[in-house]
């Protein structure tokens, strides 16, 4: 973007600007200049006119330097380029159904989930906190993924985001698999990439829900990711239900022996509901004669009958508290990150080191 577009403006008068364009979601932006462009671009060895994929359209091409601007405006650094890059392709696969959880009156978020060393590379928050404010690659990234869906789709809330409420997981819901402390093998790997490989993953959920087991054992946690199940969580079909389990409670499990699949098909096995809360109702129209199968139908119905549709994350920090995402109308679709070639000198030019010890002395200056 040429530098022409400010026009000498203030940083005040750019982000009017920029606002009243629809070009922001609603927070400030950092100007995307030339020179800030062609530091960004230093994160990829793709050219700038290399088209990632078409959003919304085939008539909408996201191009490599679109990415980069957007990622720019949402306060990115270039080490974030890579996993920019992979997020966008999965934006653009078809599969990952981003336009319909872009656009429905549900309100879907977008919710990325990393894997692999590029977490620790760009210091990706995995634990406490991680959904929360403070971090800013969990922050900016999501951002900036958002930001460019937004642009090149030329989305705007009232028009083509037709969001009853809206949702305010729609550009933050990014963490990392807390692969470290988990005693099972990492997603991407239940997915069959390497352990040393980093990727992104994308899925469209609605709703987050988070739980405390009556105990911290491994009866009592399976039992509360069956009744913390809203009727609404439906795992069927193309939907699938996140489960994120926090370190505490992913031990306990582990320890019972219990791996990721066994998990999967407890859940599967007992989410079973009344037929006439099925899904409270919504989809009674458009599942259950698929069900029935034209026989006798039955009194209740499985919230899972795939396990497969039961997603397990082990992430966050201290605390029994755990998390039910879900349900998710698009993807999951797993893009690998792919890094450039000057990524060891990237990650030491910009790499920062987190003093959060004793802030306050910063503000009393």
């Amino acid at each position: 973007m040429s530098d022409d577009v400010h026009g000498g403006q203030s940083l005040e008068e750019i982000n009017d600007t920029y606002y009243s364009r629809g070009a922001t979601d609603g927070l400030p932006i950092v100007p995307p200049t030339e020179e800030r462009l062609d530091e960004m671009l230093t994160g990829t060895d793709l050219p700038r006119d290399h088209v990632l994929g078409h959003l919304g359209d085939e008539s909408r091409p996201l191009s490599v330097e679109k990415l980069a601007t957007n990622a720019i405006m949402a306060g990115c650094l270039p080490t974030h380029m890579p996993v920019l890059v992979a997020g966008a392709k999965a934006l653009a696969d078809p599969a990952s159904n981003s336009m319909t959880f872009s656009v429905s009156t549900t309100g879907w978020a977008y919710m990325w989930t990393l894997n692999g060393p590029i977490r620790n590379d760009i210091d990706v928050q995995c634990g406490s906190g991680a959904y929360g404010p403070g971090f800013r690659p969990n922050r900016v990234i999501g951002r900036a993924l958002g930001l460019a869906y937004k642009n090149t789709a030329k989305i705007h809330p009232g028009e083509k985001d037709m969001a009853t409420f809206g949702n305010p997981f729609k550009f933050s819901l990014v963490a990392g698999e807390n692969e470290e402390q988990s005693p099972w093998e990492p997603y991407h790997v239940s997915e069959g990439y390497d352990a040393d490989e980093s990727t992104i993953t994308l899925a469209g959920p609605s709703c987050f829900i988070t739980w405390t087991p009556y105990r911290n054992e491994a009866r009592y946690i399976l039992e509360g990711m069956v009744d913390h199940m809203d009727p609404y969580m439906t795992a069927a079909g193309k939907h699938t239900v996140w489960h994120l389990i926090c370190p505490y409670s992913a031990e306990q499990l582990g320890n019972a022996g219990l791996s990721k699949a066994d998990v999967q098909r407890y859940v599967s096995e007992n989410s079973y509901v009344p037929r006439e809360k099925y899904a409270r109702g919504k989809y009674q129209d458009r599942y259950l004669d698929r069900i029935d199968g034209g026989d006798v139908p039955s009194r209740q119905l499985s919230l899972a009958p795939d396990p497969e549709n039961l997603k397990i994350l082990s992430l966050g920090g201290a605390g029994t508290v755990n998390a039910i995402v879900g349900p998710s109308i698009g993807g999951p679709v797993t893009e690998r990150i792919e890094l450039p070639d000057n990524w060891a000198q990237l990650t030491e030019r910009y790499r920062t080191e987190r003093n959060w010890v004793d802030a306050s002395n910063f503000y009393d200056h």
